[in-house]
């Protein structure tokens, strides 16, 4: 009976032994994964966990300012809360005026509102931040720099008819931003009317795009895509040049339009929306996307867009 008992007890122990070297196997597996951010480049999604915080910007042409749609506000509100996102840089804020931009931010949790003047198409940006080093610009401009934490941010709508008339704006941005050291973080985002060389494949060699380019053209005279039958792409790539990296291009060989969206039935599609980042913030991306989804379908004709930095 003594050695039954003796068995037993020795089965026992070698039982609670495994038990508690799989745990530990365990814990020191999920410890390590929830140490990484787990990228995926080319989905929606960033698996990121543990104690890594981020900062997730949105910019949004929101088409006219919500078409003054209260409806479609109030979605929007809800919408955006799904995202949780720090900043919001819009362009088209078209019939806001400062105090009703206050109003709107605040009624979604950001209580910080930037917008430098009420008529035409207004930029905005409003925080969950202080928004500091606010910088005058020029009154041709759509534009507003200024900083959001360690971020400098150039929110920008650039010239939608021309072109020559998008290059010289973005050259006067550009020369603004050369004045921000190196060192620091740069962010530049917004709908710069302008595809990117870097999406030259996908328009270049499709002829049924080349075609509704020029098509556009000559339905709407004063409006200039093409230099010598051919896109210019001189803008972007100015931004290119200068050490600017497109996020949603950073770890992306595909293309994705930014628009039109679904408002929209025609097929002249496009990527003309952008977060850009300077070289030093580089090693801080996460993720960033393009959403499409039920509410953004129709709530404009440009697709949103997502950066997510590691902080």
């Amino acid at each position: 009976m003594n050695k039954q008992l003796f068995l037993f007890k020795c089965t026992i122990v070698s039982v609670l032994l495994s038990a508690f070297v799989f745990v530990s196997c365990q814990k020191e597996r999920i410890e390590q994964t929830t140490a990484t951010t787990l990228k995926r480049p080319g989905t929606s999604m960033t698996l990121a966990t543990g104690n890594t915080s981020t900062f997730k910007v949105l910019s949004y042409n929101i088409y006219e300012g919500f078409r003054a749609d209260s409806a479609r506000i109030a979605k929007f509100k809800l919408w955006v809360d799904t995202l949780q996102p720090a900043a919001i840089a819009f362009q088209e804020m078209k019939g806001f005026t400062k105090a009703s931009l206050q109003t709107f931010a605040e009624s979604m949790g950001f209580n910080y509102t930037l917008m430098h003047h009420e008529n035409g198409l207004p930029v905005a940006l409003i925080s969950k931040s202080p928004i500091t080093d606010i910088k005058s610009k020029p009154s041709t401009l759509h534009l507003i720099q200024a900083k959001i934490l360690d971020y400098h941010f150039f929110v920008i709508h650039l010239n939608p008819n021309t072109y020559e008339k998008r290059k010289e704006e973005i050259g006067i941005i550009l020369n603004r931003a050369k004045l921000i050291p190196k060192t620091e973080k740069v962010l530049m985002m917004g709908d710069f009317n302008n595809m990117s060389p870097q999406d030259s494949s996908f328009y270049d060699n499709n002829e049924t795009k080349m075609n509704l380019v020029r098509a556009s053209e000559i339905n709407n005279p004063g409006t200039k895509v093409l230099n010598n039958g051919k896109i210019d792409y001189s803008t972007i790539q100015s931004m290119i040049d200068e050490d600017y990296h497109d996020s949603w291009k950073l770890f992306r060989t595909n293309y994705d339009k930014s628009a039109p969206t679904k408002l929209r039935s025609h097929g002249n599609f496009t990527r003309i929306d952008y977060i850009w980042m300077n070289g030093t913030l580089v090693n801080s991306y996460a993720n960033s996307y393009l959403v499409k989804d039920a509410f953004t379908d129709y709530a404009s004709d440009h697709y949103p867009m997502v950066l997510i930095l590691n902080r």
